[in-house]
């Protein structure tokens, strides 16, 4: 029905963090009901969803005044709108928590407590800590976990929010007003309360606007008595790029740090998150959830808890999309899957999880070349011993790593694969990386440097960071011997001087230290000899694998692979092929395949198969070549004395 004059509606707006009247950036909220429900016929209980700034909002409409049947429609200009903020603590199901969960919580609670004890000790206690891990890893999240099960109030600010004041800092009064003050007496009064201060990145080493909100968050931080059941949580991404006083722990008593989550934790998440989801499966809810989470678990290393948060939402989407023959309105689905929580009660399969874990880049590989093409071993012809040395050196440490304890061994920590060209070296890790599903940083050498001085060494040292986080990971480098290059070898002004500092931050990433577990990696190289023997040292390339020239037998394999992909004559003797090819590494023998088929088409556009003619043709041509590669470049030598030299 139409608004009547002098109608009054009041709202009740909740949110899982707490709004400050009187701080900076509080909304209005009068307004805002007004703009997105007006012409809205609304009854009395209905609850809104919407988010502001990424934060959570409900509105309650709590009652209704000037109609019979507690329904009406609202009208802009017409309509009374009242707004009251809830101050109800969150209530929220709890979820399932792990060890780091369990950590923060108890060091929250005991910045609640004021015990005999801590006097008696003169322990101090912590009225601050410092939240820190990269972005989407679940900062926030956690933190509003632990106030639910502390059942204490949440308070947000972000310190964008006191820079944008700068202007003010030197009033005299802002010390009363700024907006982190307001909101810590807000907290005081509302206790047990958390105050969180996020975006404390953007927080600049030598700016003077930096130094005067540090000095804001100390001085508020000390105001905090002891018997104040307040815990104030700083939250940043990267701790080595905060000023030097949040690096330490003069501000914030303690540090606390988020890593990515292992297999377990994501487990829990995924859980958490597949619990409103209509899961497609004979099994009962709680095993298909416990499947499902399981399932997304085991292919997500890497992952934080946004991702996977992503992840699950976009396998929801494409549910959607598979059932939009029996709802033409795609768009209107669509809509109410971010406003109405049944949206999430439809049927999302396994294939919908497949399709998003197909398409999702997670947050931590953006900035990477995170991926190699998908190859399988069998695509890969002979080679079995060398492709046995490299699954056991890789994915034996990963699956079944009690073996190596069982001994005190400790497992390879990368492999080098080295011979000629052509040999396989590069499809062979494509096909490790799609059969373990590891994570993947590919590098190719040459790619890798810079004009600039120390920009290489900074991406060297940003890339083994990354693969550190996203571990499991295979860090992959491509033309090993130009980034780690023998000192002495490159004597031009140019080249050595970068060459040696290159070379130098590599060693000191490679070495078999803390904090490289579940970080392998794999060099290959056609040029071994120009490698520094530091690089092959234990705890860095320590395996050294041969690919060379395949054997008669292992190129059979390779033409009948071959021959497979392609419409070959069955009149073409391939046991004759293989035994004319000595010379030929896997890449000539595809090449000669495909020139042979281009050949048959230039004979003839409707040839229905490539025939032995065709490949006779091209055969001489590859083996001549081949021949000269191998024979007049005297390559093969080389590896022969690179393996005398480093065999054990």
């Amino acid at each position: 029905m139409d608004s009547e004059l002098g109608t009054k509606v009041l709202i009740s707006i909740s949110s899982t963090d707490q709004f400050v009247p009187g701080t900076h950036g509080m909304p209005d909220f009068q307004e805002m009901c007004k703009r997105r429900l007006g012409s809205r016929s609304v009854t009395i209980g209905d609850c809104i969803s919407w988010s502001i700034g990424g934060r959570p909002i409900k509105a309650l409409i709590k009652d209704i005044t000037g109609t019979q049947d507690g329904t009406i429609k609202i009208d802009r200009n017409e309509t009374e709108i009242q707004v009251e903020i809830a101050t109800h603590k969150p209530t929220d199901p709890i979820e399932k928590i792990d060890e780091e969960a369990e950590a923060l919580i108890g060091i929250i609670r005991s910045s609640f407590e004021n015990s005999d004890a801590y006097r008696i000790l003169g322990i101090p206690v912590a009225k601050s800590i410092l939240l820190h891990g990269v972005a989407g890893v679940g900062k926030t999240r956690l933190t509003r976990h632990a106030s639910q099960v502390l059942q204490s109030s949440l308070f947000d600010i972000s310190i964008h929010e006191v820079l944008a004041l700068s202007e003010e800092f030197e009033n005299k009064e802002f010390k009363l007003y700024n907006p982190i003050h307001l909101i810590i007496e807000q907290a005081k009064i509302r206790t047990p309360s958390i105050v969180i201060i996020r975006d404390l990145n953007a927080l600049v080493n030598a700016s003077e606007d930096s130094t005067k909100v540090l000095n804001i968050i100390s001085q508020e931080i000390k105001g905090i008595s002891s018997n104040e059941q307040v815990c104030v949580v700083g939250m940043a991404r990267e701790l080595r790029l905060l000023p030097e006083a949040l690096q330490k722990t003069d501000i914030f008593q303690q540090h606390f740090t988020l890593s990515i989550p292992s297999m377990p934790q994501r487990k829990l998440i995924a859980e958490n998150i597949l619990q409103d989801f209509e899961l497609d499966s004979q099994l009962s809810k709680v095993e298909a959830v416990n499947y499902y989470a399981t399932q997304i678990s085991m292919r997500t290393s890497g992952y934080v808890a946004l991702d996977l948060k992503r992840l699950c939402k976009r396998a929801l989407l494409k549910s959607l999309r598979r059932n939009r023959l029996e709802s033409d309105d795609l768009a209107g689905e669509l809509a109410q899957l971010s406003l109405v929580p049944e949206s999430k009660k439809r049927p999302v399969e396994w294939s919908d999880f497949e399709y998003a874990l197909s398409t999702y880049r997670p947050s931590q590989q953006i900035e990477v070349e995170a991926s190699l093409p998908k190859r399988d071993w069998k695509e890969i012809g002979g080679c079995e011993k060398i492709k046995q040395k490299i699954t056991q050196a890789t994915l034996l440490p990963l699956l079944q790593p009690e073996i190596f304890t069982r001994l005190g061994v400790k497992p390879p920590s990368g492999l080098l694969l080295y011979g000629p060209s052509g040999c396989g070296k590069t499809a062979m890790v494509q096909a490790l990386a799609s059969e373990s599903m590891m994570n993947v940083i590919s590098i190719k050498g040459p790619e890798i440097f810079s004009k600039y001085l120390g920009e290489t060494e900074s991406k060297v040292r940003k890339l083994f960071a990354t693969a550190k986080r996203i571990a499991p990971c295979i860090m992959f480098i491509d033309e090993m011997d130009a980034i780690g290059t023998r000192r002495g070898w490159d004597t031009s002004d140019s080249g050595g001087g970068v060459n040696e500092r290159v070379l130098s931050t590599l060693l000191n990433e490679m070495d078999g230290v803390e904090g490289r577990q579940g970080v392998i990696v794999i060099g290959c190289t056609n040029r071994p000899d120009q490698i520094d023997d530091a690089i092959l040292r234990p705890g860095r390339l320590d395996q050294l694998i041969y690919v060379g020239l395949p054997t008669m037998e292992e190129r059979l394999d390779i033409v009948m692979i071959l021959s497979k992909k392609m419409v070959v004559s069955p009149t073409v003797d391939l046991q004759s092929l293989a035994q004319q090819t000595e010379y030929c590494n896997g890449a000539d023998l595809e090449n000669m395949f495909r020139g042979a088929g281009i050949l048959a088409l230039r004979q003839d556009l409707n040839a229905n198969a490539i025939e032995d003619k065709h490949l006779q043709q091209i055969l001489e041509t590859v083996c001549k070549r081949a021949k000269h590669q191998v024979l007049e470049q005297d390559s093969l030598a080389i590896y022969e004395k690179f393996r005398n030299d480093h065999s054990v």
